[in-house]
């Protein structure tokens, strides 16, 4: 910003105006646009993840990103009802993408044409044990229970971290038979997730089972089939939705953040001469800031993301150094330009606007992720 002075070196009272009116409004307009981009930011990744979810449940619908699945008739196909028992959740690490679940699964079927349990495959995971608990077979109906423990491999989106919700699916197939063969049943009725499953740090909200095609655009160089066939193979499907259980998480995060950003607004009650403690201040709160951002960043997985807690340690960060560039002005107009009467009104309005818009953005960053 550039203007003229008298001789004296003082403002005119149309100057004086014009520094506080740009200043002002330039205060304003920065807590107006990195609260609307934060905010819209938010509600995008939030809304594309609902929908990524709702497609994933829905056995009609395309799964997002993968090769689409052909409606293959099961007119000949054997039903095999199949149903989850979850027992546990032994561990669940966003950061190293993974989750690990102990749980009971069991196949009820007619007919002597299959082995559903043979060939078992578990999507994206390692079947690290597998046992036999019950089988009951005669001559009407089949029956087999195994306890299975399974490493499932899951890219948690970093977006709404800390205040993140996530779909974990509990997904198998029968690599043996295709569709058209073998065609899986929900047994929704038996179907659960214990009340003693337990996930550090989170809630589960809901569950729901669902049978649904799955095809790979691939012949996996069997001989029998002709080149770009396309094998379609039932799915079998577990998805529980899991939630940050309250605001310790986001309360632990950012808690050091907010007070360094508290103890910044302080430099506009000291002195603009008084350099040391004025911009002290600043500085101090600054590297307070940035070490924050460090432990936030430690622990949101490696996505290349921008998440909510970058959101929130950006705008403390800017906000931080915001409060030294009115320091300047503010030493500049008492210093330099003898102006002391507008160099205190000038930092009496910006720790109003800088508390109060500091304060909303982070309101509505917060309220925006638990709607």
């Amino acid at each position: 910003m550039v203007t003229s002075t008298d001789q004296q070196g003082r403002l005119s009272s149309l100057q004086e105006r014009r520094w506080f009116n740009v200043w002002v409004a330039s205060l304003a307009l920065f807590f107006v646009v990195t609260g609307a981009g934060s905010l819209t930011f938010l509600w995008r990744t939030k809304h594309a993840e609902s929908k990524r979810h709702q497609q994933l449940l829905d056995p009609a619908a395309p799964d997002p990103g993968v090769t689409f699945a052909d409606g293959s008739s099961t007119e000949q196909a054997v039903p095999v009802e199949v149903g989850f028992y979850v027992e546990r959740v032994p561990e669940l690490s966003t950061r190293d993408a993974n989750w690990t679940a102990v749980f009971d699964i069991w196949f009820r079927w007619r007919g002597d044409g299959v082995r559903p349990a043979e060939g078992l495959v578990v999507m994206e995971g390692t079947v690290e044990s597998q046992e036999k608990l019950a089988e009951f077979h005669d001559e009407a109906i089949h029956y087999e229970r195994y306890r299975i423990v399974a490493k499932i491999t899951k890219a948690f989106p970093a977006a709404q971290i800390p205040l993140d919700s996530h779909l974990l699916i509990l997904a198998i197939e029968n690599g043996e038979s295709v569709r058209q063969k073998l065609v899986f049943v929900p047994d929704r009725e038996s179907t659960s997730v214990s009340s003693r499953v337990t996930v550090p740090g989170y809630k589960i909200t809901r569950w729901e089972v669902l049978e649904k095609a799955h095809s790979y655009k691939t012949t996996r160089g069997d001989p029998r089939l002709p080149r770009g066939t396309k094998s379609t193979y039932s799915q079998m499907r577990l998805g529980i939705v899991i939630e940050r259980a309250g605001l310790g998480l986001y309360l632990k995060l950012f808690q050091a953040l907010h007070i360094a950003v508290a103890i910044a607004f302080l430099a506009c009650f000291i002195k603009p001469t008084d350099v040391d403690p004025r911009f002290g201040l600043g500085v101090g709160a600054l590297f307070a800031a940035v070490a924050n951002s460090y432990v936030v960043s430690s622990l949101v997985p490696d996505t290349g993301e921008f998440s909510v807690a970058d959101a929130v340690n950006g705008l403390g960060i800017l906000t931080i150094l915001v409060t030294l560039v009115e320091s300047t002005i503010s030493l500049y107009l008492f210093d330099r330009c003898g102006e002391e009467k507008l160099s205190h009104r000038l930092d009496k309005m910006s720790f109003k606007i800088l508390v109060v818009g500091f304060t909303a953005v982070n309101a509505a960053l917060l309220f925006a992720s638990l709607i």
